[in-house]
């Protein structure tokens, strides 16, 4: 074997190694460790003791949507004090009559002139919220009746100080796939106490924890990691359930938004993780997030390495034909992706798409161009 066969060799194991870390041990080395689980309190809390919690949307242009949401709310049985906070981003449209056509004294509505982007309308908020659990959500999420209830009293644990809800998604296939894969991660992160992520529409957090931050910081993304750094536990509420719909025609560029934005959280971040010996936390990030944001990189690395020596056969050979059934998939879902046919057949394309959507974030995260702000998505508010 010549010198270039066994630098490309190496390229070969490397990739091929980390798409396997990334998506197979990953997921069994969070198995193994043990848990962080710490028992709650003895006694569960009578009415009067749930604390007082303030749910937080940020609106953009959610005219068409936002009396449904406040309907949604009031609609919950939490059994203590709650209030619902809407804060208008820079909303063109009729958001802000709507929204106060609904006001009361647990609805409020609080209005920015400028668009700033998502977190510094939610940050803004929380200066003006009254609860001791502050629960994040969106225009368009729609709650279960008992979600803030089985949010709130995860807060029984004093050493709890995030808890993130089930998100039911509404959209194609290779959503509710993807979903069912990190719902099981997301079951072991919280199980150690750290999560990758918390669900944007659907999370509460001790207020006491939130911090003052850069606008540009993704608030579903850092929230975990402030936890982390209060040395409180993040875990999830399988039983907290939102409904939220993910339409096809928005899977890309939302998918590049979020993950420019984690990639800058992630970075400004990393220094305070290491510094406080947040383990489980890089843990967490570099396997769960950071590694598989590069995997069309490594599935392209693999298919050239693999190309150059299957030739001698064995391993590579193997690998060059599961290879080409695997891009066989995904040329075939690129065909019929728009024919109405099932998505099912088109999971590999969509796979490798969403991974594409994934790298070009993280690109225009090195080349400074994070996205701050936000538009709404196209969605049915019936």
């Amino acid at each position: 074997m010549s010198d270039i066969d066994r630098l490309i060799e190496v390229i070969f194991l490397v990739s091929g190694g980390i798409l396997v870390y990334a998506y197979v041990l990953y997921p069994l080395i969070l198995f193994a460790l043990p848990s962080e689980r710490k028992a709650a309190a003895a006694k569960s809390r009578s009415l009067h003791d749930w604390p007082t919690v303030s749910v937080i949307v940020a609106a953009y242009n959610e005219a068409a949507s936002i009396r449904a949401r406040v309907r949604n709310f009031l609609e919950s049985r939490y059994p203590g004090w709650s209030e619902l906070i809407i804060v208008s981003d820079g909303s063109s449209d009729a958001t802000v009559k709507e929204a106060r056509a609904t006001a009361s004294e647990r609805v409020r509505v609080l209005v920015r002139t400028q668009r700033r982007g998502k977190a510094a309308a939610l940050d803004f908020a929380v200066h003006y919220a009254r609860g001791e659990i502050l629960i994040f959500s969106d225009a368009t999420s729609v709650f279960h009746p008992d979600a803030l209830t089985n949010l709130a009293r995860r807060f029984v644990d004093p050493e709890v100080g995030l808890v993130t809800g089930k998100v039911k998604a509404h959209g194609p296939e290779i959503v509710g796939l993807y979903h069912r894969y990190e719902r099981y991660l997301e079951r072991y992160e919280a199980d150690k106490g750290v999560l990758a992520t918390a669900h944007g529409c659907i999370y509460a957090m001790r207020r006491e924890l939130w911090r003052h931050h850069d606008p540009a910081l993704v608030d579903d993304f850092l929230a975990p990691i402030l936890v982390s750094l209060s040395a409180k536990r993040a875990i999830s509420a399988p039983d907290a359930i939102c409904v939220e719909e993910f339409p096809a025609e928005v899977q890309f560029s939302r998918q590049v938004r979020m993950v420019a934005l984690a990639a800058l959280t992630f970075y400004r971040e990393l220094p305070d993780l290491v510094r406080s010996r947040r383990w489980r936390s890089l843990l967490v990030l570099v396997s769960h997030k950071f590694l598989r944001w590069f995997t069309v990189v490594w599935l392209a690395l693999l298919a050239a390495t693999t190309s150059w020596l299957s030739p001698l056969g064995g391993i590579y050979l193997f690998a060059g034909c599961v290879q080409i059934a695997f891009w066989t998939m995904v040329a075939l879902g690129a065909l019929v992706s728009r024919s109405g046919v099932s998505r099912r057949i088109t999971f590999a394309y969509q796979f490798v798409a969403l991974n594409a959507a994934a790298m070009v974030g993280f690109c225009r995260f090195v080349g400074g161009r994070a996205p701050v702000v936000w538009e709404t998505s196209p969605l049915k508010t019936d």
